[in-house]
């Protein structure tokens, strides 16, 4: 065999070997809808690609997809709905941003960054897809698993905490006050709106 057929051969078996080293195709990525359920008083978004804030749509059903930033005022609360996939209430004064929010196969990705804040995360139950679902604060970063209901905090002048309780057993006495079996992040907004107006004493005579 003469040099220049050793040498084709050669190139030959590194161009298979390459061949099979790399997938076919990539999986495709689908970016997902994130859907407004309720604002309640003063919230306000920052859209992808844009450096300027404003005012949230009251009424439910906008939507908007990953990049968005959010940020509420005092006794304001926003809840969102991560197309089938969860459930997000935000409490006032609070800073959050949707990192990622996309399908590839059957994951659907999921990446908070809760900056401020209080937010009570809660995965939608028989979703045929699995759920790679994390929230990132200064401090830590946590998964939230199907099975879950968790709140996490985050602030300038306390340690950032989370608390984690199983769906089932949410309404257990003196566990997870307000956060019952909801359907929707909406819901339990409303019920924190209720339970803070009724917090609020009445104005003396």
């Amino acid at each position: 065999m003469s040099i220049s057929s050793k040498t084709l051969l050669l190139i030959l078996s590194i161009f298979i070997t390459s061949a099979y080293s790399f997938p076919v195709y990539a999986e495709k990525v689908q970016k997902l809808d994130v859907t407004i359920n309720e604002v309640v008083g003063d919230v306000e978004i920052m859209l992808p690609n844009t450096l300027e804030w404003v005012p949230a749509p009251q009424e439910g059903g906008s939507i908007f997809t990953e990049g968005v930033q959010i940020r509420t005022g005092p006794f304001s609360s926003m809840s969102l709905v991560f197309a089938d996939s969860s459930v997000v209430y935000l409490d006032s004064f609070t800073f959050m941003t949707v990192e990622k929010f996309f399908k590839s196969g059957d994951v659907v990705t999921t990446r908070l960054n809760l900056i401020i804040g209080s937010i009570v995360n809660t995965l939608n139950v028989g979703t045929p897809y699995e759920n790679d679902y994390k929230v990132s604060t200064p401090s830590f970063t946590t998964s939230l698993n199907s099975s879950e209901i968790k709140k996490i905090v985050s602030g300038a002048m306390f340690k950032d905490t989370e608390r984690t309780g199983l769906r089932e057993d949410v309404n257990a006495p003196g566990k997870w006050k307000g956060y019952g079996k909801q359907d929707s992040a909406g819901e339990i907004a409303r019920e924190k709106q209720r339970r803070r107006e009724s917090s609020v004493a009445p104005p003396s005579n």
